[in-house]
């Protein structure tokens, strides 16, 4: 059945209106500041399948990866076995997931007895057990991260709500109030979901509501079809970089072979380095969606949906053992900073040949911190994750963006309000820009921030990680890169301690670590900026 154009534009913004309302529900009823505030979560819309219909504007990696999540569902599970009591939990980066603190859930939606949907959550989970609270800095396998939960299938009724799947997390979680606080949350936005779905259905037809979810594809595959024919035919290879000095592995290298062949795009990376024995891999399911993401971005239509229709005229290859495809049991907690380098090889290989859409690299790395606390009376641990943005790459047409994070995460500031209300560990000292940070140009890269932690009570552990502490994110067409980030903790005693891009370590009582981030490469030749941008640069303290 061919629905007509002016009735699928109202099946396509119902059931977006779906997801909206659902991320709205997780964000309001989440116990966590990393999902509360940062907003570190995603939702989706997907057919029985599992193939992504409809998903809101959250996090891009998370949602891009649904579809890879639910891919072996009826190998797992039996789909006509299913029940509406029936709900399906994972986080396994070597089964479709990312890595262990994004847990995603996935309940069906049946219509008359019949399954025909599921509602997707992913959320990031602030602990999921592991070596240390909230991240594992110096993890060498995914089973020092954390509890690792396969696709499969339990009852709501019988092993939630303090049944068995509900008291196997609390048992293995330094914070399960929380967890379980932000796991109820995504089980709200899919009931929202369940809800909408039955709603709208019977507003616009069963049949027609359904038939639409393929048609929704289709669409979408048509339209992204296009917008790569509009590319012109060719092979670029792009090479980025990230630190691996931390575990011995020196400068390691993500190299995209990105490929145009009419309405085809492949992205081979052949010849990226292995593995590292540390926490920096990255899943498979992580580097396919962030190199959808990026190929999403370059192309001239800027307002297309997003569905699993999307992915189909794009092939994405990386060699099994490599730093983009790892063999288990491999760490993957900081799998965002190589995903980060396949968002910027793509970024850049496709910007060469499309003048418009081209934009100097930004800091575009994640800089992950815990900060966490167990009270020796109480055996009660404070455990609290911040996801922190640096400066993004300028274009031609205007600087770059300050103090945003990664495009492939999108993760919100967490107010320093709301982190001092919950917590007593620790308080904010100082938050500001990094002047100066920006890389040159006619246009300027955007800037960093620093953010500085005092401790509260002695035994404040602190962990972290992060990239570009060495070198800074490159610059385009004469513009000059930017600053570089730095991790360093001064002590009551005025003794400054300077550390690596990935770290653990202990703060007393009046220690303060000063968490910096880097600026984005500037876009054209620094002479051509306009004085009055240069007065106003200075002005504000930003030149």
């Amino acid at each position: 059945m061919t629905l007509e154009a002016a009735r699928m534009g109202v099946l396509k913004s119902a059931y977006e209106s779906i997801t909206r309302e659902m991320a709205a529900d997780l964000k309001r009823a989440a116990f966590s500041s990393i999902v509360r505030e940062a907003r570190d979560f995603s939702v989706a819309l997907t057919d029985r399948r599992g193939e992504v219909i409809v998903q809101a504007e959250c996090i891009p990696i998370m949602t891009a990866g649904i579809s890879l999540a639910l891919r072996g569902l009826a190998e797992h599970v039996d789909i006509d076995a299913l029940t509406p009591d029936d709900a399906l939990l994972m986080n396994d980066p070597y089964s479709g997931g990312q890595h262990l603190q994004d847990i995603y859930l996935f309940t069906p939606i049946f219509l008359d007895g019949r399954l025909v949907a599921f509602a997707a959550s992913v959320a990031h989970h602030v602990d999921v057990g592991g070596g240390h609270a909230g991240l594992n800095a110096e993890a060498t396998e995914v089973y020092q991260e954390g509890l690792r939960l396969p696709l499969s299938r339990f009852s709501v009724s019988r092993d939630w709500g303090g049944g068995f799947v509900d008291q196997l997390i609390r048992a293995n979680v330094r914070v399960p109030d929380l967890v379980i606080g932000d796991l109820n949350a995504q089980f709200a936005a899919n009931r929202t979901a369940e809800r909408r779905f039955a709603e709208l259905t019977a507003r616009h037809g069963a049949e027609d509501f359904l038939d639409a979810m393929d048609e929704l594809k289709d669409y979408a595959e048509r339209r992204v079809r296009a917008a790569i024919a509009r590319i012109p035919d060719g092979v670029h290879e792009v090479t980025e970089y990230l630190d691996a000095s931390p575990w011995d592995g020196g400068t390691a290298r993500v190299i995209a072979h990105i490929t145009v062949d009419g309405d085809e795009l492949r992205v081979d990376f052949d010849g990226s380095s292995p593995q590292i024995n540390g926490n920096v891999n990255c899943p498979f399911a992580s580097t396919v969606s962030a190199a959808q993401s990026a190929i999403r971005c370059m192309l001239d239509d800027q307002d297309l949906p997003f569905n699993e229709g999307c992915n189909r005229p794009i092939t994405i290859t990386a060699p099994y053992g490599s730093i983009l495809n790892p063999r288990p049991p491999a760490a993957v907690r900081a799998r965002l900073t190589p995903a980060s380098r396949v968002f910027n090889a793509i970024v850049r290989g496709l910007g060469s040949v499309l003048p418009g859409q081209a934009v100097a690299t930004g800091f575009d790395t994640t800089t992950a911190f815990a900060v966490s606390h167990l009270a020796a009376e109480t055996g009660h641990y404070q455990v609290v994750l911040e996801i922190l943005g640096g400066g993004w790459g300028a274009c031609a047409e205007h600087d770059g963006a300050d103090a945003l994070d990664n495009p492939i995460s999108n993760c919100a500031n967490s107010p320093v309000e709301a982190l001092e209300t919950d917590y007593d560990h620790f308080r904010i000292a100082e938050y500001a820009l990094v002047g100066g940070s920006g890389g040159d140009g006619a246009q300027r890269g955007g800037l960093g921030i620093r953010r500085v932690y005092e401790a509260l009570r002695d035994g404040v552990r602190v962990s972290g990680y992060a990239d570009r502490h060495r070198t800074g994110a490159s610059g385009l067409s004469g513009g000059t890169e930017g600053g570089t980030g730095d991790f360093s903790i001064t002590r009551a005693d005025g003794t400054v301690q300077h550390l690596d891009c990935v770290f653990s370590e202990v703060l007393d009582t009046g220690d303060r670590i000063a968490v910096v981030t880097g600026g984005g490469g500037g876009f054209g030749d620094p002479a051509g900026r306009p004085a009055d941008q240069r007065a106003a640069d200075r002005a504000h303290q930003i030149a």
